[in-house]
């Protein structure tokens, strides 16, 4: 069978094949597995790429029948059962999983596809990072850029990404930076927090939503609800309301849009990227293929709407297409899809976080952060991956450093 995507839903297909025996070809256009919710942590040097990112092969080395390829898909022939590929042969196959996942939307916003920075792939994360710092780097060389708000950071999604990032920097700025910079006075950097509704984080509960504004004001960060931005420049942002942010900075968690790839599949999309699923996350009239991740469009029983596009999802999702898979080499009926959901959280910075369940239990501040710590570090790939987390947390934790404030130069002298 072939899985494309090396992302939650594939990598979850793929390991939980490996009892079932059957030969499993992953192919992803990069080698590695990419913990996406941990990816603001990488872009503010809290954590180095390799805690983040894990070679696909390491994952699957117990899976006798399991073969990772490195390859860009170009076209999928479901009539056919072939997968083509950029500077690759063709591939066919008996059951085929799309796991292709998403890429940042800016919603026909001027400029941003140029100026932003999107925090999706662990090279968004880079890059941004980078960029931040040879941003600093510009103001130390020349203090005259200070003045012009060039240490500005714009945000643009008041959700999970946008607050986590939006925490973390002002965390980054007010420590790591201002002793790295001690010229540049703090108030000369600005965060700004942009949210098109009226509220932060809208999936929680108002008495979260409360406090993770307070708690981001308290850090130093302008929140500003009901802000629309409307055109994106090299070093100012304007918004719908007419007002120019200086800022060579802006960081984009505002939307996904599922991958190009699946509008040549020939099917009617919902919401004119996504790929309805079957209960069992089959593709309807094509059995042996099942559809997970950023790409589905999976409703449960007794509600339309679709599953949100989080990890959670995804891994699951995964897990369950390798069930009815199994199920149907075995000659056995598919089941229909089950979401566990276990409830959101989101980290605002050291000793802050939220958490709400299912039934709107909620929790907040330290607590909060401790749990989101171990919820976390369970879902890392690799026990490597836990302890390179834990010890990179628990360093800052106690001195408020940040180790992987360096650029490294890949031009030739």
């Amino acid at each position: 069978m072939l899985v494309l995507g090396g992302g939650f839903g594939g990598l979850g297909t793929a390991v939980h094949l490996r009892e079932a025996g059957v030969d499993v070809t992953l192919v992803d256009r990069n080698d590695y597995h990419t913990f996406q919710p941990l990816l603001y942590q990488v872009a503010t040097d809290l954590l180095e790429t390799s805690a983040v990112g894990h070679p696909l092969r390491d994952l699957l080395r117990d899976h006798p029948g399991a073969v990772v390829h490195s390859g860009e898909v170009t076209g999928i022939d479901l009539d056919a059962r072939q997968v083509s590929f950029a500077r690759r042969e063709p591939l066919s196959y008996d059951y085929l999983v799309l796991a292709l996942g998403a890429k940042a939307t800016f919603f026909g916003v001027e400029g941003a596809d140029e100026h932003a920075y999107p925090l999706y792939t662990l090279a968004d994360a880079v890059r941004l990072r980078s960029h931040i710092l040879d941003v600093w780097e510009d103001a130390d060389r020349n203090p005259a850029l200070v003045d012009t708000g060039a240490l500005n950071v714009a945000i643009v999604g008041g959700g999970p990404t946008g607050v986590e990032s939006a925490g973390a920097l002002a965390e980054l700025y007010t420590h790591d930076f201002a002793k790295d910079y001690p010229g540049i006075p703090r108030d000369k950097a600005r965060i700004i927090l942009l949210e098109a509704s009226p509220d932060l984080l809208g999936m929680f509960r108002s008495d979260i939503r409360s406090y993770a504004r307070r708690a981001l004001t308290e850090r130093g960060v302008e929140v500003r609800t009901g802000e629309v931005v409307a055109k994106v420049e090299a070093d100012q942002v304007t918004l719908k309301s007419g007002e120019v942010i200086p800022a060579r900075t802006l960081v984009w968690g505002a939307g996904l849009v599922a991958n190009p790839l699946v509008k040549t599949l020939g099917i009617d999309l919902q919401r004119g990227d996504r790929v309805p699923t079957e209960p069992d996350l089959s593709l309807a009239g094509h059995p042996e293929v099942f559809v997970v991740g950023d790409i589905a469009w999976t409703t449960v029983e007794g509600n339309e709407r679709a599953l949100p596009q989080l990890g959670s999802v995804a891994l699951q999702a995964g897990e369950h297409a390798a069930h009815n898979i199994a199920h149907l080499v075995a000659g056995e009926p598919t089941e229909p899809f089950r979401y566990h959901d276990k409830g959101t959280m989101a980290t605002i910075g050291r000793g802050a976080a939220v958490a709400q369940t299912r039934g709107g239990h909620t929790m907040k501040g330290r607590t909060a952060w401790l749990a989101w710590g171990a919820v976390h570090l369970a879902l890392l790939s690799t026990g490597e991956d836990r302890a390179k987390a834990v010890v990179d947390w628990t360093w800052s934790g106690f001195s408020h450093e940040r180790s992987g404030r360096i650029s490294v130069r890949t031009d030739k002298p």
